[in-house]
Parts: structure tokens; C-alpha cells; sequence
């Protein structure tokens, strides 16, 4: 659990960051890195979702 609420953390920083620098420098590169962290957040949400679901059912 502790790697998983850093890796959000990680990404939290990362999109403020990514955020911030393309306000102030108008460079596309920065969106598009926030793009794909938010696309790789979402699948790592879905994955562990999907693991503790499963983990739910299994001790049923």
C-alpha cells in the first residue's frame, strides 16, 4: 500500500510540475508528458482495483 500511495503522490508532483512549467513557457512537450501520466495513473488505479476486487472474491 505504501508504494502505491507514493507512486500517486509521485504522480501528483509530477502533474503540477508538468502543469506550471507549460504555463509558463507555452511548450506542447509538457502536455503531452501530463497526458501520459494521467493515463498511467489511471491503469495503475484499474490494475489495483482489479487486484483487490479479485482479492475480495477469493476470500469469500
Amino acid at each position: 500500500m505504501f508504494i502505491i500511495r507514493l507512486l500517486f503522490e509521485l504522480a501528483c508532483i509530477a502533474l503540477a510540475l508538468s502543469g506550471a512549467l507549460y504555463f509558463l513557457t507555452g511548450d506542447k512537450r509538457y502536455l503531452n508528458f501530463v497526458w501520459k501520466v494521467l493515463k498511467f495513473g489511471v491503469i495503475l488505479i484499474v490494475i489495483f482495483g482489479a487486484l483487490v476486487v479479485a482479492e475480495r472474491l477469493a476470500f469469500l
